[in-house]
């Protein structure tokens, strides 16, 4: 499968220790989601996926609850929670800011 130049060097990111936050920002239909995935799938380590593409808009309680997931994935080392369309939850920024200020 053909993988970006990106995901090398987004690989070592999610490697390393817990230091920041990573956004895949782009247009629609770019490969963002097919990032995402192959990342997922390369990783040795727990890991969840949730898509926030819904025909109901999510809410921030949502969130919260796949937050949590990634956090008893975590208690025995690093694992990965990959949100994806993030941005149609209403107030997702504070949100996430919020529950990684609780981890930190």
């Amino acid at each position: 499968m053909f993988r970006r130049p990106i995901f090398e060097k987004l690989l070592p990111r999610f490697r390393g220790p817990r230091q920041f936050l990573q956004v895949l920002a782009g247009p629609r239909q770019t490969g963002k989601t097919t990032l995402a995935q192959q990342i997922l799938s390369t990783l040795d380590m727990p890991s969840h996926y949730a898509t926030a593409d819904a025909p109901v808009p999510r809410e921030a309680a949502w969130l919260e609850e796949q937050w949590e997931v990634g956090r008893q994935l975590a208690r025995n080392g690093a694992a990965l929670l990959v949100v994806d369309e993030v941005q149609k939850i209403l107030g997702w920024s504070e949100t996430v800011k919020k529950l990684w200020d609780q981890d930190t």
